[in-house]
């Protein structure tokens, strides 16, 4: 069985980097897919509803940065809720931002969890661990790691 497929939505390379680290340190099983803009996570996401493309198929949950150049985070979070319900791809956000408006908007277009980019790597591995709940039960390794 395929590994459960998170697409992480962040354009700073570092973020990128230190997710994909804490995403190791975690001991989830996934495949980690990137997208260094939203334009690009809207092009993956096409190729992967396009049954011509061998192997294609949705990610079982998508990490997005609201501060995004070109198509914002949350322009991109509206344009993913008008295809795929929650329940089709949960969508966890990432973010920088701490306005509690951000945090609103993105609840009322249906995320399934928000975090506020931490400075320790700790953090992060704890939150992704939190994230098990939305993948597949394949994603939790054997041994109790939820």
């Amino acid at each position: 069985m395929p590994l459960p497929v998170i697409l992480l939505v962040e354009d700073r390379l570092d973020d990128r980097t230190m997710f994909a680290d804490a995403l190791a340190a975690s001991r989830l099983q996934a495949s980690l897919v990137t997208a260094a803009s939203a334009t690009e996570a809207v092009h993956y996401l096409s190729n992967q509803r396009d049954p011509a493309v061998p192997g294609a198929r949705l990610p079982s949950l998508i990490v997005l940065d609201l501060g995004l150049p070109g198509i914002s985070g949350a322009s991109f979070l509206r344009i993913i809720r008008a295809a795929y319900s929650p329940r089709d791809i949960p969508i966890a956000v990432l973010t920088g931002s701490q306005r509690n408006e951000d945090q609103a908007t993105c609840e009322s277009w249906g995320i399934s969890d928000f975090l506020v980019k931490p400075t320790d790597r700790a953090d992060l591995v704890r939150w992704i661990r939190s994230l098990w709940r939305f993948l597949p039960a394949s994603a939790a390794e054997a041994e109790g790691a939820r």
